[in-house]
């Protein structure tokens, strides 16, 4: 039951800032259950897939997935899970931990400063921005690389071109399960081992944290919403950048 519990708030948290969870369930995984990261790190991306998918439909349902700017992410991200995944044996965590450390603490940082300056009222997501490619190239580096969902890269790009708090969410479920699928396959394909059970009980929670939480926030105002939750977003990223140098 424990497991469950642990998996429906991190599929509630995810949800709310735009993320794959991957990162939590690993954490869960190690330091609650146990388990050896080697075992861990795809059994963590298997109950982010699920998780996400079930994410995915509802935010798709509420129309907060802009898929023209989720699809090119998509293409720039496989090819970094790919490189990820060859290359993650040698590379040293601890200097892993550092670049990306610098790297989400820099664009939390980005993300709260855009939300607190005041914006212009004719300013829209920018569609066809070139940094799109990188952020996506990034996030799919840290899905190859740990298993890490690569969530806090995605969301912060989005946020980064302007596009709104709950959409940004909304568009990284989608962009992260893609990645997550091919992440889980990479994982897979070079031999690692699934805990099934453990994966069963966090898988049943995050689904239901994932579905319950777009419903919740709908019954809200689209733009109070966006005004809390685009600082909270950068906040948190900012804090997750931090916490890999400790």
């Amino acid at each position: 039951m424990i497991a469950i519990f642990y998996g429906f708030l991190i599929g509630c948290f995810v949800t709310l800032i735009g993320g794959g969870g991957a990162t939590f369930y690993l954490g869960v995984l190690t330091s609650t259950l146990g388990m050896s990261t080697v075992v861990a790190v795809p059994t963590s991306l298997l109950i982010a897939v699920f998780a996400l998918f079930s994410g995915m439909v509802t935010q798709w349902r509420l129309k907060n997935i802009e898929s023209k700017l989720g699809n090119r992410l998509i293409i720039a991200g496989i090819p970094g899970i790919i490189i990820g995944t060859a290359v993650s044996r040698f590379i040293p965590v601890a200097v892993y931990n550092i670049g990306i450390g610098i790297l989400l603490t820099g664009m939390g940082l980005i993300v709260v400063i855009k939300n607190f300056r005041k914006k212009k009222e004719n300013e829209k997501a920018n569609e066809n921005s070139k940094v799109a490619p990188l952020f996506g190239l990034i996030s799919g580096l840290m899905v190859g690389f740990g298993g890490l969902s690569g969530g806090s890269a995605t969301v912060a790009g989005l946020s980064i071109m302007n596009v709104p708090a709950v959409k940004a969410a909304g568009t990284t479920t989608y962009v992260l399960w893609v990645l997550a699928v091919v992440g889980l396959v990479s994982h897979l394909l070079s031999g690692g081992p699934i805990s099934w059970t453990a994966g069963l009980y966090l898988m049943i929670g995050g689904v239901a944290g994932s579905i319950l939480t777009p419903l919740v926030l709908k019954q809200f105002d689209p733009k109070k919403i966006n005004k809390f939750l685009s600082p909270f977003i950068g906040f948190v990223i900012m804090y997750f950048g931090i916490r890999l140098f400790f």
